[in-house]
């Protein structure tokens, strides 16, 4: 079952978007991103990176701020 994770989801201005089959996976390719594209190394803080893995929603249950209607 896919995984996402986007920066917006953990409150930052960015659209960045990793996916993958896994948590694991996918917090990899965000501390990835953190790392080279904010300056923050997720690797080294726990708590940051506690926060993100909460970030991840499972890709097959809707979103809740997800779009509806005619532009979803």
């Amino acid at each position: 079952m896919a995984k996402t994770f986007r920066c917006q989801d953990a409150g930052l201005p960015c659209g960045f978007k990793a996916t993958g089959q896994g948590e694991d996976e996918v917090v990899a390719k965000a501390v990835a991103h953190a790392l080279q594209k904010h300056g923050v190394d997720l690797s080294q803080a726990k708590t940051l990176e506690s926060y993100a893995r909460r970030a991840i929603t499972d890709d097959s249950q809707p979103r809740p701020d997800a779009p509806t209607g005619a532009w979803g």
